[in-house]
């Protein structure tokens, strides 16, 4: 069956017409459109300005911001400015740390040239209240000969605190992009 659409409504090739406008849409019915404004036979709802749409797969035609009451929040430009907003972070923190090094055996290799303070004679004369002298060795082990007691395990405790500091500054970009629609209700 064609149709013919003119002024005062919709004429079907078989003589029968839709006059009214309520005989295609349900009086108050709402609409979302990307418009500049209301079309013929509808006004512009005016309750909301500068909010997000947000589709959802339950009830629709509520609105809010997480809440039935639609009271507080804050409007779409605040959240998503037209420009770039600066943002600083600062991070501080300070944990104790107490451990022990340790199971370690030391090689002669590994043992350092060094001195003892002593109260006997070794390879160097010894004064009356103590000397210091070197104990002989090669250069390949420090110094050291391998006397008795190397080849021991040792520990080594340590604690105190470690301190954590970090700061950062920039530019974040909320700038996105949207549709501006009107909202209105059929008449």
């Amino acid at each position: 069956m064609a149709a013919q659409l003119t002024a005062t409504g919709v004429t079907f090739s078989d003589g029968t017409s839709l006059s009214s406008k309520y005989s295609v849409l349900a009086q108050n019915t709402v609409g979302v459109f990307y418009q500049a404004s209301a079309p013929t036979g509808w006004a512009q709802v005016t309750a909301h300005n500068n909010k997000a749409l947000r589709l959802v797969n339950g009830a629709g035609g509520g609105f809010g911001y997480g809440n039935t009451s639609g009271s507080g929040g804050s409007n779409f430009t605040t959240v998503f400015p037209s420009s770039l907003a600066s943002l600083s972070v600062s991070f501080t923190a300070t944990a104790p740390v107490t451990g022990t090094v340790g199971g370690h055996t030391l090689t002669t290799s590994e043992i350092p040239d060094h001195t003892h303070n002593s109260n006997v004679s070794g390879t160097a004369s010894a004064s009356s209240g103590g000397s210091s002298f070197r104990t002989p060795g090669s250069a390949n082990t420090g110094g050291v000969n391998s006397p008795q007691g190397i080849g021991q395990a040792h520990n080594h405790p340590f604690s105190g605190t470690v301190s954590l500091s970090a700061s950062g500054s920039g530019d974040i970009d909320l700038r996105i992009q949207y549709v501006d629609v009107i909202i209105c209700s059929f008449s």
